[in-house]
């Protein structure tokens, strides 16, 4: 329908192209997406990736087919996922990637973990003092 611009099952020729398609979730309404692969945000942090999703409909008799947005993303994405582990390791006897994530993860936590105690200490203080 896309390519030729008429229905596949009626032969029609008014298609009504590029229709947003969306979807209901509990925090509202969503352009209908698939979901493939991880993208990174703030280097360590990976979040799925969407790929949103068109329709293209026929007017006469409402036969409706669906196409990615941007299949060649979708593609590289799909090849991403299904890369074996061992392909993003380093080299024998180096640290791969993901030692670098989880290193800067414990960081993280320690870092979180000592502003929590240095803020007890703080309160424990001004508490003393008021007294």
């Amino acid at each position: 329908m896309k390519s030729k611009s008429t229905c596949p099952k009626c032969g029609s020729a008014r298609i009504i192209q590029q229709i947003q398609v969306m979807d209901r979730s509990d925090s509202g309404n969503q352009a209908l997406s698939l979901r493939r692969g991880t993208r990174a945000l703030g280097g360590w942090i990976k979040l799925p990736r969407s790929f949103p999703l068109d329709a293209w409909a026929c007017g006469a008799c409402g036969y409706t087919e669906l196409y990615a947005r941007a299949p060649a993303e979708l593609l590289a994405a799909d090849g991403e996922s299904l890369r074996p582990p061992a392909a993003t390791a380093g080299a024998i006897g180096q640290p791969g990637p993901q030692a670098g994530d989880q290193a800067r993860t414990m960081l993280v936590i320690a870092l979180v973990a000592a502003m929590i105690l240095a803020l007890g200490l703080l309160a424990v203080v001004a508490i003393f003092l008021s007294h």
